[in-house]
Order: C-alpha cells, then sequence, then structure tokens
C-alpha cells in the first residue's frame, strides 16, 4: 500500500479518505513491511520503557 513520503498518510490511492491538499503535495512511495514492524517494536518498546518509568 503506498504511503505518503511527507505526512505518513496510507492510501490504496482511492481518493475517498485523503485530503486533497495530501493528494496535491505528497509523493507516494511504497511502504516497506519490515521497515514500518521495526518502528512498532520501537515505539512499543519506548512505550514499555515509560510506564515502568512511571511505575517505579
Amino acid at each position: 500500500m503506498p504511503i505518503s513520503t511527507c505526512c505518513g498518510a496510507e492510501t490504496d490511492m482511492d481518493e475517498m479518505g485523503i485530503c486533497p491538499e495530501c493528494l496535491e503535495h505528497c509523493d507516494w512511495e511504497e511502504e516497506d513491511e519490515e521497515e514500518i514492524q521495526k518502528d512498532l517494536n520501537a515505539e512499543n518498546q519506548l512505550e514499555e520503557e515509560q510506564i515502568n518509568k512511571q511505575n517505579k
């Protein structure tokens, strides 16, 4: 699924659900599933660390 390089919006290139500015101004590239999973894992780890700090 293409993803915007400027704001991270995902699309199936169906114009419904995408803001007109994004359609007009953003560049689109295919997202890398492995990179997305790495980003999610890193984000989850940061959230866990923050929760652990709050619980101490």
